[in-house]
């Protein structure tokens, strides 16, 4: 038997997280690799085409840019990958989930806490924030994309009562964490990475994951499994927490005064990385090797953007319009299914 990252395989049939099977399209590739080379290419032609315009563009300092909005969006995207996994749709609060566990551990420097205290405050911030959009959801059966959309409008108003803005000490642990490289890279850039890989493993060996794959691919059938709808949907909201709560202490590290609304920038490329990585909005299925394929894509957008000329809104203009692909291509694959 074997076991890609994410989905569970039959030795007879791959199938996906959601159980049902993942056909190979007509080359006899899976649908996952066929993604992964799709992104890889488009990714590529991207890098290509910024280079022919300006060759300058393979240098350190785009490096850097790029893999500084690789690290803090790939960890997000893999909270957000829970949650859509899970058949939760969508948190739209994850902007203000990122800030308020960056604000938490910046606060806990300030007050003279130490490295290894501040990042599981932040850390269990995230958590709380994802229980509090969960209990919401699942006791009060409202639609996820409406709490976590109200939730994230009223944190935003709270963090901006509270503190107009938050700075890390410059001579902490963590933002000297933040400042250093490793084999060329970002520090922070190695927590993403291994976020992503552990997150795969976790949906593909662990009960917990297999569970929360056939809750968002067949919720009656998992219930009538036994599988309390409850407990996962709730665990699924902190998990996801916990998610970004760690991209949150990241992003506290490598940035060294922020304000409430400096999450709103990575909640676009989130949720296009998903939507473009195959991780379908009817849940129960995605791959997250594919994830950190789109992110990167979605990252390099900003910069090339930049390299171009032109203003830094066409980022915007170029991203929500690969979402609405995204989403589309989403739907032809749910009615493809479906039939």
């Amino acid at each position: 038997m074997t076991t890609s990252l994410i989905t569970p395989a039959d030795p007879a049939a791959p199938r996906s997280p959601g159980g049902k099977t993942s056909r190979p399209d007509s080359r006899g590739l899976p649908v996952s690799a066929r993604d992964a080379l799709s992104i890889a290419g488009v990714w590529v032609a991207l890098i290509v085409a910024t280079t022919i315009v300006r060759p300058d563009f393979l240098s350190t300092q785009s490096l850097l840019a790029i893999t500084f909005t690789m690290s803090i969006s790939g960890i997000l995207a893999v909270s957000q990958a829970i949650i859509v996994i899970s058949g939760g749709l969508l948190d739209l609060s994850l902007p203000v989930s990122l800030i308020i566990s960056a604000w938490a551990t910046v606060t806990a420097l300030n007050n003279g806490l130490p490295t290894v205290v501040a990042i599981p405050i932040g850390i269990v911030t995230g958590m709380a924030w994802g229980a509090l959009n969960g209990v919401i959801v699942v006791f009060g059966k409202l639609n996820p994309i409406i709490v976590t959309l109200a939730t994230g409008f009223g944190g935003l108003a709270v963090m901006l009562i509270f503190f107009k803005s938050a700075q890390i000490p410059a001579q902490s642990d963590l933002r000297l964490y933040g400042l250093g490289r490793f084999l060329g890279l970002p520090n922070i850039f190695w927590p993403m990475v291994i976020t992503i890989v552990l997150g795969g493993l976790a949906f593909a060996f662990t009960r917990w994951g297999r569970r929360l794959i056939a809750m968002g691919g067949n919720a009656p059938a998992a219930k009538a499994r036994g599988i309390n709808l409850r407990r996962m949907r709730l665990g699924s909201f902190i998990g996801a927490g916990a998610v970004a709560g760690l991209a949150g202490v990241m992003f506290s590290a490598v940035t060294p005064s922020f304000t409430p609304a400096a999450g709103a920038s990575f909640q676009l490329i989130v949720i296009g990385a998903v939507i473009l990585a195959g991780i379908s909005l009817s849940g129960g299925k995605g791959n997250l090797l594919v994830l950190l394929l789109s992110v990167g894509f979605f990252a390099t957008i900003p910069t090339s953007i930049a390299f171009f000329g032109l203003a830094p809104a066409w980022a915007l203009v170029f991203q929500g319009a690969l979402l609405i692909i995204a989403v589309g291509i989403d739907g032809y694959r749910m009615k493809r299914t479906a039939r």
